[in-house]
């Protein structure tokens, strides 16, 4: 190999290094970046993906609020549930919460005016083969919601042995509320019990 060629070479290696030490620096930025269009391309967050019936019920019950979406995700918050969930909405979440015959809807509410705070956070369920679901309001606060996301999880993924002989949840799946900030991040697991709904705080 001739000297230009060599020069040649080791610039191309020079650039590759260049190249692949950006990435690793914005690879966390740009997952979460990507969630964020794969939100909005596939139309995951828009209440049309849900059961008529539940569409209903927002419209009659919850006018003035919509669906959390990842635009309104604080920059931590948004890599977190990115991480999480790429494909997913951080404000709708879906699983076998009560009955594993049938399918229950988590919902994280937020004020249609962005100028607004609060959040309500909402589950609806229905009797196995039945199209009618009721609701009810896990938690509700008037402060910012920009730092909350919700998310399905297998409660044998939160729940060792002994926490489940504890909390005896009755369903399959749990639904997480996560807070992250930038200061204390904190997640809560909401499980039925047979008769409600308990929470408890854990590592995800």
């Amino acid at each position: 190999m001739d000297f230009a060629s060599l020069r040649r070479s080791n610039a191309r290696y020079a650039l590759v290094l260049s190249l692949l030490s950006g990435l690793s620096f914005f690879q966390h930025a740009s997952f979460a970046s990507a969630a964020v269009d794969a939100d909005d391309a596939l139309g995951l967050c828009q209440i049309e993906t849900l059961p008529k019936d539940i569409r209903a019920t927002l419209e009659r019950r919850f006018y003035g609020w919509k669906v959390q979406d990842s635009t309104n995700l604080l920059p931590r918050a948004r890599q977190k549930w990115a991480a999480i969930a790429p494909l997913g909405c951080p404000g709708i979440a879906a699983g076998h919460y009560q009955d594993s015959r049938s399918v229950s809807y988590a919902l994280l509410l937020v004020p249609l005016d962005r100028s607004a705070n609060g959040y309500k956070f909402v589950v609806f369920s229905a009797p196995s083969g039945q199209s009618f679901y009721g609701f009810k309001v896990l938690d509700q606060s008037p402060i910012n919601a920009s730092a909350f996301f919700i998310h399905a999880v297998a409660v044998d993924r939160v729940f060792d042995g002994d926490l489940r002989k504890k909390f005896r949840p009755k369903g399959s799946d749990g639904i997480l509320l996560a807070f992250v900030d930038d200061k204390t991040p904190t997640q809560n697991v909401f499980f039925w019990t047979g008769e409600s709904y308990d929470h408890a705080q854990v590592d995800f």
